[in-house]
């Protein structure tokens, strides 16, 4: 009886809110924080040294699999 009643609950359970990716991130044009991460050989960099005399370009990928 103890067992149907977990099961009973977890079936009700609200299913998680999830975000909506167009809301998450920097909006286009927002000045970004400083920051500091891993590139692809895992040196570290930070914003400061990806800038070059025209600034830089910053793509942020969203994994299918999150």
């Amino acid at each position: 009886m103890i067992l149907a009643s977990v099961i009973l609950a977890a079936s009700q359970a609200a299913a998680p809110v999830r975000p909506n990716p167009m809301e998450l991130g920097p909006s286009i044009g927002q000045p970004l924080l400083a920051f500091e991460a891993k590139d692809q050989n895992g040196t570290m960099r930070d914003l400061d040294g990806l800038k070059g005399p025209n600034g830089v370009v910053l793509v942020f990928f969203r994994s299918a699999d999150w």
